[in-house]
């Protein structure tokens, strides 16, 4: 008995470990898309979305990443401006070629992602977009073509 009751109490603290590793944007806000991928990403492009013509300012930058050492690629689409600490419907995503998008979608505080794909060799299209308030709201979103192949 003693031996099962050790085994319960084990998965219990590993699926609640495995719970904080997974921590949503909105728990843990990275300030950076290279803080929010993690050690050794590098952006290798960036774009905003969401211009809200009142302020004259976008309200998300979605970037891609890439770390050069595990081949692996990242995205995130960060709020920037007025849209920090703004729950909005947000997306981040990357498709490798002849795979499937990885995609995260959900109302965000701070950022969507990160997303990341194994792409050693192989091509990437990534998108990224953010609901934002301009005399209405509205949805803005870029999506790349392939590139970064590599």
């Amino acid at each position: 008995m003693r031996r099962h009751l050790t085994s319960i109490a084990l998965a219990v603290g590993l699926a609640g470990a495995m719970g904080l590793a997974s921590a949503t944007p909105a728990v843990a806000a990275a300030s950076t898309p290279e803080a929010a991928c993690g050690s050794g990403y590098q952006v290798l492009e960036s774009r905003t979305v969401g211009f809200d013509k009142s302020t004259r300012k976008p309200a998300a930058r979605v970037s891609l990443l890439y770390n050069a050492s595990s081949g692996y690629n990242c995205v995130v689409t960060m709020h920037i401006n007025g849209y920090v600490g703004v729950s909005a419907l947000t997306e981040a995503g990357i498709l490798v070629e002849g795979g499937s998008w990885k995609r995260d979608k959900a109302d965000y505080s701070y950022y969507a992602g990160p997303v990341y794909v194994q792409a050693s060799n192989k091509c990437v299209k990534y998108t990224g977009g953010i609901e934002y308030v301009d005399n209405g709201v509205f949805w803005d979103s870029y999506t790349s073509g392939f590139g970064h192949c590599g």
